[in-house]
């Protein structure tokens, strides 16, 4: 009977292994952040973002379902295990790294300013002062504007999504909104994009926007971010990765 018993266990430990090895893997997005990531009509989720995610599991072999969430609760989701991996152009920076291990870089880029055309701003903070600058909240371009644009005097409006941002930006309602030069040119391919026009300094900060973004898992996982740092090195070397990135910008958007 003891032997039975010890021989059922077992079988039913190698069960639940099979099905937790069958789980997909949980990966997390915005949704709401052209071009990196972009939710159509029917629900589904498309953008550059979404599309390496995809290229990662295939390279790593693992069945995926990627998710929208709101960018705030990304990593204090993914600490509460709620998602696996965020793929959400996040910025590695030593804040974000004291919660959350990340890959290798994936992106580069920097941030910049749009306003209406014909301001006539140079977006120093000097030159901002009295005016509003849009920033979507738990964003690096939020923490910057609030550490170097909000003592000069310059009012911070904060929005969940970019494209909420957008609208106040073409309204009139505020004078400029922060945002990764990506999702500027993006915003400028948009059919109110003629109205806007990218101004200010290039900000690049590395205490502020780090050193470009990367992939975010839990701490503890080290064995997944092993497989997705393998896997991204794959598919920059065999083509993947230009393949991906030429069908949403018109530059280089790893360097």
């Amino acid at each position: 009977m003891k032997k039975l018993s010890i021989a059922v266990l077992a079988l039913l430990a190698v069960s639940s292994q099979s099905v937790f090895a069958e789980e997909p893997l949980r990966i997390v997005t915005e949704g709401t952040f052209p071009p990196y990531s972009m939710t159509r009509a029917d629900g589904s989720l498309t953008g550059f973002d979404v599309d390496i995610a995809r290229a990662l599991c295939r390279e790593m072999k693992m069945k995926c379902e990627i998710k929208a969430n709101d960018f705030e609760g990304m990593i204090p989701g993914l600490i509460a295990k709620k998602f696996d991996v965020a793929v959400a152009s996040m910025a590695i920076t030593e804040e974000r790294k004291k919660a959350v291990a990340f890959s290798d870089k994936y992106q580069g880029g920097y941030s910049t300013l749009i306003g209406k055309v014909g301001q006539k701003l140079d977006g120093t903070p000097v030159s901002m002062k009295g005016k509003t600058i849009g920033i979507q909240q738990g964003t690096i371009q939020a923490n910057y504007a609030r550490a170097k644009y909000q003592p000069a005097g310059v009012r911070l409006n904060t929005y969940s999504t970019v494209e909420n941002a957008f609208l106040d930006v073409v309204s009139g309602r505020i004078d400029a909104l922060m945002i990764d030069v990506g999702g500027a040119y993006e915003l400028k391919k948009s059919p109110k994009g003629k109205l806007v026009e990218m101004f200010g300094p290039k900000m690049n900060d590395v205490k502020y926007f780090g050193t470009g973004s990367g992939i975010a898992v839990r701490k503890e996982d080290k064995v997944l971010l092993g497989k997705i740092n393998a896997a991204l090195k794959t598919i920059l070397a065999n083509g993947t990765y230009k393949k991906i990135n030429d069908q949403y910008f018109d530059y280089n958007q790893y360097d």
